[in-house]
C-alpha cells in the first residue's frame, strides 16, 4: 500500500531552495514497514512524504502552462477576427454567446452591436417606428384616405412578411442577410421566431375590416402610442411599482391610461371635428349627438381600454395583436350600449 504524506516545511525557510529540495528528498525515501496481523501475509507500507513546497512548485508550474495556453488562444482568436474568420463562423455556423457583448453574444444582430443599449434596451428605432404609425394614420384621415382601401394592402404586407419569415427560419444564410437589413427594429428572440410585425398587421387588419373608421384610428393610436409609453415607462420606472402581469407594470398601465385619455381628446375633439369633410355619414360612429357618453367619459373609456389592453395577458398572445383586438371591440360594445 502506497501512502502519501504531505508535511510542512516552513521549519526549511532559512534554507536555499537547493538545500530545502535534498533534505526533502531524504524524507521520501521509500519505507518498508512490516507488520504481522495474526496469521496474515505480511504487508508492506510505501510511505511517500511530500513536501508543501514541491505541491506549490506543481501548481505554480500548471498554472504557467494555462497561462501560456489561454495566451495563445487568445492570440488565435484576434488574429481569427482581423482575418474575418470569427465572422464567417458567425455567418455559416451556431450562435456565439459572448458575456460582455452588446448584443447578448447574437451577432445576426450586427447594429445592436454597434449601438449597443441604443436599440437592445430601450428599443429607440423599434419604438419610433412604432410610434410613427399613429402620427402616419392621423395624416392619411386628414387627406380623406377610406378605411376599406387598407386590407388589401395588409393581406399582402402579412403574406410577403409571412414568407420571408418562413424562408429565413430554413434558411441561415437568408436569415442572416435579413437580419442585416432589419435587425435594427427586431429582438433578439425573433431572430429564431416569427417576426411581431405579423401580429401588428393582423391586430390592425381585424380593426379596419370589421369596425367603422373612428373606432379603427382609435384602436391605431393606442396601438402606436399607448403601448410605446407603457414599455417606455415601464422599463424606466417599473422597479419602483407592483407588478400587475408578467412583464407588465403599474407604471406602465398609468402610462398607457394617460395617452389614452389623450390619444381620445385629441382625436374626437381636434380632428373629427375640424376635419369631418373627409367622413361620410356612416365613419364616425361616436359623436356627442348620437351618444349618452359626453367627450370626458369617452376619453376616459379610452384611457382604460388603453391600460387594460396593453396590461392583459391574453393567452400569451403578442400586444401588438391584442390591443387593437380587445380595443375595438370594446369601443364598439361601449358606444352601442350607450347609443341613443
Amino acid at each position: 500500500m502506497v501512502v502519501d504524506i504531505s508535511i510542512p516545511t516552513d521549519n526549511l525557510k532559512h534554507r536555499t531552495r537547493s538545500q530545502t529540495k535534498a533534505a526533502t528528498e531524504a524524507k521520501t525515501k521509500a519505507t518498508t514497514i512490516s507488520t504481522q496481523d495474526n496469521d496474515q501475509e505480511p504487508k508492506e507500507f510505501i510511505v511517500t512524504v511530500t513536501s508543501y513546497d514541491e505541491q506549490d512548485e506543481s501548481q505554480e508550474s500548471q498554472e504557467s502552462s494555462n497561462e501560456s495556453s489561454n495566451s495563445v488562444l487568445t492570440s488565435s482568436s484576434a488574429a481569427a477576427a482581423a482575418s474575418g474568420l470569427l465572422f464567417s463562423n458567425d455567418f455559416v455556423g451556431s450562435l456565439e454567446k459572448r458575456p460582455n457583448s452588446p448584443a447578448l453574444g447574437n451577432d445576426f444582430l450586427t447594429a445592436h452591436h454597434v449601438f449597443g443599449d441604443y436599440i437592445r434596451k430601450h428599443e429607440i428605432p423599434r419604438k419610433v417606428f412604432h410610434s410613427s404609425i399613429g402620427f402616419i394614420t392621423l395624416y392619411l384621415y386628414t387627406k380623406g384616405v377610406q378605411i376599406n382601401s387598407f386590407p388589401i394592402p395588409f393581406h399582402i404586407s402579412f403574406i410577403t412578411i409571412f414568407v420571408l419569415d418562413l424562408l429565413r427560419l430554413n434558411s441561415r444564410r437568408f436569415n442572416y442577410l435579413y437580419c442585416q437589413v432589419v435587425g435594427f427594429l427586431m429582438r433578439e428572440k425573433e431572430i429564431n421566431s416569427y417576426n411581431g410585425v405579423l401580429w401588428y398587421i393582423l391586430g390592425l387588419d381585424f380593426a379596419f375590416s370589421f369596425f367603422t373608421k373612428d373606432i379603427a384610428v382609435l384602436s391605431v393610436l393606442l396601438l402606436s402610442w399607448s403601448d410605446t409609453s407603457a414599455s417606455t415607462f415601464g422599463r424606466a420606472y417599473g422597479h419602483l411599482t407592483p407588478k400587475i402581469a408578467r412583464n407588465k407594470s403599474l407604471a406602465g398601465s398609468i402610462a398607457a391610461f394617460a395617452v389614452g385619455v389623450g390619444s381620445s381628446y385629441l382625436f374626437y375633439g381636434y380632428f373629427v371635428p375640424n376635419y369631418n369633410f373627409v367622413n361620410s355619414s356612416n365613419d364616425i360612429y361616436w359623436t356627442a349627438e348620437s351618444s349618452y357618453l359626453n367627450l370626458h367619459t369617452m376619453s376616459l373609456l379610452s384611457g382604460f381600454v388603453g391600460a387594460l389592453s396593453e396590461g392583459i395577458d391574453l393567452w400569451n398572445w403578442d400586444d401588438n395583436f391584442t390591443i387593437p383586438v380587445l380595443s375595438s371591440l370594446f369601443f364598439y360594445t361601449v358606444i352601442s350600449i350607450f347609443h341613443k
